[in-house]
């Protein structure tokens, strides 16, 4: 898959620019203080999620394992892990998960789980009161990341939440989406772009795919959960938060 060759590349060579493609995340240019405010916003981001999922159903949330799809370089499986006694950290590139593991390490965050992801999640054991994916499946082409998502869902313990980022629309012309995915398939025409724009010349592009709510929605309710989401305007793009109960049997 292109994709998870690209993703092991950024792991190798830039992993926390590619968990959080800010020019201050760059390796080798990184400071201290960014690499606080690197983590500040995993903590920022688990407790919003925490918050909404207790806005909805009016209770305590206290899972007891959790999974992180995309887990990255850690950032928010540390503050997972500090809320949640098991919490198993999933991601397709080898490099990021070494990074993780160093990063929780260095918080005395002990009861991780990693795992090499594939499209089935075989490598994964149990089910978990909470699984949760940001930022990570936009960046899979939507044929491939629906059968991801079904995966995430099966996951899902009765009376567990599901919790995903997807980008759901885009304002860009058709001609313009066309010459994206051009760029997409063939490097050699991302190789000068980034010439163009001052970046390494063979970093990979950070793909963008777009996925069709209704049909998500469509088949977590067929898996038994009630669902509600938010819309956030990005520049260019729609992202969803969707929220996943599954009814517990």
């Amino acid at each position: 898959m292109g994709t998870d060759r690209d993703w092991e590349q950024w792991g190798a060579t830039d992993p926390y620019f590619g968990v959080y493609s800010s020019e201050q995340f760059r390796t080798g240019t990184m400071t201290s203080e960014a690499k606080k405010e690197f983590f500040s916003s995993g903590e920022a981001h688990v407790a919003r999620i925490f918050q909404n999922i207790e806005d909805v159903t009016k209770a305590a949330f206290v899972p007891r394992a959790a999974l992180d799809f995309g887990c990255g370089v850690g950032r928010l499986v540390i503050p997972l892990a500090r809320r949640i006694g098991r919490v198993t950290g999933v991601d397709i590139s080898p490099s990021m998960i070494v990074e993780a593991k160093r990063n929780c390490a260095a918080a005395y965050v002990t009861d991780v789980t990693f795992v090499e992801s594939d499209d089935s999640l075989s490598r994964v054991q149990g089910t978990f009161d909470l699984v949760h994916s940001y930022i990570v499946l936009q960046h899979i082409p939507w044929r491939r990341g629906r059968l991801i998502l079904q995966a995430l869902a099966d996951r899902v313990a009765p009376g567990g939440h599901l919790v995903v980022q997807i980008l759901s629309g885009h304002d860009a012309s058709p001609i313009i989406r066309g010459l994206v995915r051009i760029r997409y398939n063939f490097p050699p025409v991302n190789w000068l772009r980034n010439l163009f724009r001052g970046r390494p010349v063979f970093e990979p592009a950070m793909q963008l795919h777009m996925y069709d709510l209704d049909v998500v929605r469509k088949d977590l309710e067929q898996r038994g959960f009630a669902c509600h989401h938010e819309n956030e305007a990005w520049p260019g793009f729609t992202s969803t938060f969707l929220y996943a109960h599954r009814v517990a049997s």
